[in-house]
């Protein structure tokens, strides 16, 4: 449950006949009108015994911290109130691990259960460890409303200093790029399937993230990695807001595997792909989510 219509109303009363609701990535104490609606449905549920589960899949996490410091009438009087008490009242998972600590700030304790989205067409993709492409490309996710986050300036920074690389940036069209430079284009919505194969490095520069759904993707691809959180078969980058060193440690990376890419001296990323499909396809997460709610249900019960 993420988003209501005014036409879902009537379907979200069917709430109150389960046995638990699951509230994936929606934040509580939200002042717009689909946020009271929600809102007011999870108190009348819980209140009436349900078994609610908060899913935190990254942003939600800062916001609702921010949100409970928030020194405004409204807060204080809805938005604060009616978070505390959902929050004491439910049962909470993270989509990454490093989101533990960040919910604990706020007196949760939470499970961490990477989100199970679909992996098949990623997992076809690099059954047949497809060739390299001819050139020597960086493909990295920045959207147009967010770019900062997805450090979008550090990024065109790089592109400057390696104007022998190309660099794909998918999910934006780049309109906060000034003086943009020739070798990096910017793909707007593409097929992300399709991206990963034509590139030789997965860029997933970020502020704050839950677990990176292109990190996983482009690992079952076979293609190497670079991320400011740790992962299993990533190269690990320094935080962006913690070092001033994060495009120097880009470029020396991207460096480094360019010249085994040019000496033909670099492998598929065999394991990487293994890592992912041993613990992050949709399969395995699904199985390892549902065994977490039954689990935490049966308890209840």
């Amino acid at each position: 449950m993420s988003e209501v219509k005014v036409k879902d109303l009537f379907s979200l009363l069917r709430l109150f006949g389960t046995q638990a609701v699951i509230r994936v990535g929606f934040r509580p104490g939200q002042f717009r009108p689909r946020a009271f609606v929600i809102d007011i449905l999870c108190l009348l549920y819980v209140a009436l015994g349900g078994k609610l589960f908060f899913y935190w899949t990254g942003s939600d996490v800062p916001r609702t911290a921010l949100l409970l410091k928030s020194p405004g009438a409204i807060a204080g009087y809805w938005s604060i109130p009616v978070t505390r008490y959902l929050l004491q009242h439910s049962k909470h998972c993270v989509a990454a691990p490093w989101l533990i600590k960040e919910l604990a700030e706020f007196g949760c304790r939470a499970k961490s259960l990477p989100f199970p989205t679909p992996t098949d067409e990623f997992e076809e993709a690099g059954a047949s460890h497809p060739e390299w492409p001819s050139e020597f490309t960086v493909l990295s996710y920045v959207p147009d409303h967010n770019y900062s986050n997805y450090c979008g300036d550090e990024l065109a920074q790089l592109a400057r200093r390696m104007p022998n690389v190309q660099f794909r940036i998918m999910g934006g069209e780049g309109a906060w790029c000034d003086d943009c430079p020739p070798n990096l284009t910017f793909l707007g919505w593409a097929h992300a399937q399709d991206q990963y194969l034509k590139c030789v490095v997965v860029l997933r520069a970020v502020r704050h993230d839950a677990m990176g759904g292109t990190v996983r993707e482009a690992l079952l691809c076979g293609r190497y990695v670079l991320y400011t959180y740790p992962h299993p078969s990533a190269i690990l980058l320094p935080e962006p807001d913690r070092s001033p060193n994060l495009i120097r440690d880009m470029e020396e990376n991207l460096t480094h595997l360019r010249e085994k890419f040019v000496c033909g001296r670099l492998p598929f990323n065999v394991e990487g792909r293994h890592w992912v499909m041993a613990n992050l396809t949709e399969g395995v997460l699904a199985q390892r989510a549902a065994s977490f709610f039954s689990e935490e249900l049966h308890e209840a019960d």
